[in-house]
């Protein structure tokens, strides 16, 4: 059910609505982005509209990062609510967009468009790139003694040799 034929879906009707669950490893999310642990769900509604096509998202989920500060393993919520333009690829080789064309989606293939991809992206872009437990979480040892190390500049500004 993942993968659509939008062409064929869309010649009968002009919405069409679901909800699924994927499993962790549905999803492969790279392991150096974080693990899934639990299911994630997702509701979509997807609209025709003139060139292409607009999808209402709702995912909920979570997702288990390690802290860039303290190293430690944390549950991130990933439950988003996104809207998305898609349309074909440009069959022209130069096009003038307006601002309000920018924020498009790309479809390699209108006769198997792929959702499970789309949520896949929609969860890696809102993981963090660098992932805090807490905004107050403190540096480890390692990161407090780099912060520590004095350098030549240092040392000259404080002998006034500057």
């Amino acid at each position: 059910m993942f993968r659509l034929n939008l062409k064929e879906l869309f010649k009968t009707r002009k919405k069409l609505t679901g909800s699924y669950t994927l499993k962790p490893d549905e999803i492969g999310l790279p392991p150096d982005l974080g693990k899934i642990v639990e299911p994630v769900g997702f509701y979509f509604e997807i609209t025709k509209e003139k060139g292409g096509y607009r999808i209402y998202m709702e995912i909920e989920g979570h997702v288990v990062l390690e802290c860039s500060r303290c190293l430690t393993l944390y549950h991130k919520d990933i439950s988003r609510k996104e809207t998305i333009r898609i349309e074909p690829y440009p069959t022209r080789d130069v096009m003038y967009l307006k601002p309000s064309e920018l924020d498009v989606s790309f479809l390699e293939d209108e006769e198997a468009f792929d959702l499970r991809e789309l949520v896949r992206e929609q969860i890696i872009l809102s993981i963090p790139t660098k992932p805090l437990c807490s905004p107050e979480c403190t540096p480890t040892l390692e990161e407090r003694e780099e912060s520590k190390k004095v350098t030549l500049g240092d040392l000259l500004k404080k002998g006034n040799v500057l």
